[in-house]
């Protein structure tokens, strides 16, 4: 029982799980309803007397459909599984069983109308037009035949009719049931998975890959957005800082160095980050805070602070550690975006020029 079970999973897991082509999916539940429809046949045909040749039929197009079943396991030509298989279904083996279950008398009708839901979801371009238009045509060719022909085909008792239609629905509602499940759950997937891939864009989009801080980007959108709203939020502050002489510590102790020079003052900048702070690499060796709702005595403590960790925490070598400048300023409501960047930049070339490693504001 045990192994009964693992074969079904293994089968739902290889033909029916999201990680398939949803043509893939959809052709072997078409394959699979055949398949049943012609066993059942093959039984029914076999118990209720009719000719040999009625009763042969569905059982030589079981076989072929199970063939088919196989061949599309093993193959990796997805499509061509999906044109051969609905091809042989539907114009070979359905129009055959058409002629042996008493035409429109029987329960044939509801398969005709699977083959063209699942030409239409499982082929693509001009081989589903091709396709459909062949099936149209020949089911309508055979729909008159029985209407001026009818002895051509092998009749049927009512009651015998009657037990054929009924299958017939409860088979072909089963399918198009799988057919709109398969096709919801993969819309589902697929949405999920762009979802996934938005929200992965928009992190790369806005986010500094060395750093992981956020970017000049993000920043300059943030910002221009917290300047509109100054007179909601209160008091706004701006902090730009510039790792002291990065050229050298980029030439004397190379590029790598460098880089995890940046990453440990990233990590600095983002323990600060409380009370809606935002952080950015802004280019280079330069980062932005921004420092909202804080009185100026506040922020620029905290300015300090991170001014200080730097100093005590990134060692250089053993009696050397890198420095940070900063220029610091306070948003006003009649500032610009450009005029803040603008005076914030200027403070910061003081700090420079009056001797590294301090905050002017």
């Amino acid at each position: 029982m045990e192994g009964f079970k693992s074969a079904i999973r293994n089968i739902r897991t290889s033909i029916f799980s999201p990680k398939v082509s949803l043509e893939k999916r959809i052709t072997y539940a078409m394959v699979f309803c055949a398949m049943f429809g012609e066993l059942f046949g093959f039984i029914e045909s076999f118990f209720i007397g009719l000719p040999l040749i009625a009763v042969l039929l569905p059982l030589i197009s079981f076989v072929i459909l199970v063939i088919l079943s196989f061949w599309g396991l093993k193959t990796k030509k997805t499509r061509l599984f999906a044109t051969v298989a609905i091809s042989i279904t539907a114009l070979i083996i359905f129009p055959l069983m058409f002629f042996a279950n008493a035409g429109l008398h029987g329960g044939m009708p509801y398969y005709f109308l699977l083959t063209a839901v699942c030409t239409a979801l499982a082929l693509r371009g001009r081989t589903r037009i091709c396709l459909f238009v062949l099936i149209l045509a020949e089911y309508t060719g055979l729909f008159f035949l029985y209407r001026y022909f009818p002895q051509g085909f092998i009749p049927m008792s009512h009651e015998d009719a009657f037990v054929d239609q009924l299958c017939s629905m409860l088979l072909a509602s089963l399918v198009l049931f799988s057919f709109s499940f398969i096709v919801s759950k993969q819309n589902h997937h697929d949405r999920q998975k762009i979802e996934q891939l938005s929200l992965l864009y928009e992190h790369q989009a806005n986010t500094d890959e060395l750093t992981g801080l956020f970017n000049r980007r993000y920043f300059n959108n943030f910002l221009k957005l917290a300047i509109l709203t100054l007179g909601d939020t209160g008091k706004l502050h701006i902090a730009m800082f510039d790792i002291d002489d990065f050229k050298y510590v980029n030439d004397k102790y190379g590029h790598p160095f460098g880089d995890t020079v940046l990453k440990q003052f990233a990590v600095i900048l983002n323990e600060t980050i409380n009370d809606g702070v935002t952080a950015c690499r802004y280019g280079g060796e330069e980062f932005l805070l921004l420092i909202p709702k804080k009185n100026k005595d506040e922020a620029l403590s905290l300015v300090e602070d991170v001014l200080k960790t730097t100093r005590e925490r990134i060692k250089l070598d053993e009696n050397k550690f890198v420095t940070v400048s900063a220029g610091f300023m306070t948003c006003t409501e009649e500032m610009t975006y450009d005029l803040l960047l603008q005076e914030v930049d200027k403070k910061l070339y003081m700090a420079k020029h009056m001797g590294k490693n301090r905050v002017e504001s």
